[in-house]
């Protein structure tokens, strides 16, 4: 998934709501610019979240990341820091930048990396990815 990093907050972030406009207003932009999706930052220059999923990061000790700021917790980003050691941290759009890898989340896709961030290409295979998708998979489900 190739991404452009987009100034854009949504309303009221930790509630999850129908008020999508902005964010996939957001998304449209960068498709027309040629990305899949958009990464949000706020006025702070603080990496958040994409439209419709959480976005994680491996940095260059190979830690996950996960961007401080008001996001919607996501299901699959919880299940994900309960399996796998990581720090949430003030993220930058420099350090976004500098990373070793990047990744999306939420329960339609599971882990998706993230090949590209505006124009800083990121490795779609990483052991670390590679770690955190096969313990997404191995999560048993819920009985319905």
């Amino acid at each position: 998934m190739r991404v452009q990093a987009v100034p854009y907050v949504r309303d009221v972030p930790a509630v999850k709501h129908i008020g999508l406009f902005g964010a996939l207003h957001a998304r449209r932009a960068a498709q027309l610019d040629g990305f899949d999706d958009a990464l949000f930052y706020g006025p702070d220059d603080l990496i958040s979240e994409g439209g419709t999923w959480n976005v994680g990061f491996i940095d260059r000790e190979g830690s996950v990341i996960w961007p401080k700021a008001e996001v919607l917790p996501g299901v699959t980003m919880a299940l994900l820091q309960q399996q796998h050691e990581h720090t949430v941290t003030h993220v930058t759009r420099e350090a976004a930048h500098g990373m070793q890898a990047a990744f999306a989340t939420n329960t339609s896709i599971g882990v998706r990396a993230i090949s590209t961030i505006d124009s800083t290409p990121f490795p779609t295979e990483h052991p670390v990815l590679a770690a955190i998708r096969e313990g997404y998979q191995a999560a048993p489900g819920d009985l319905v």
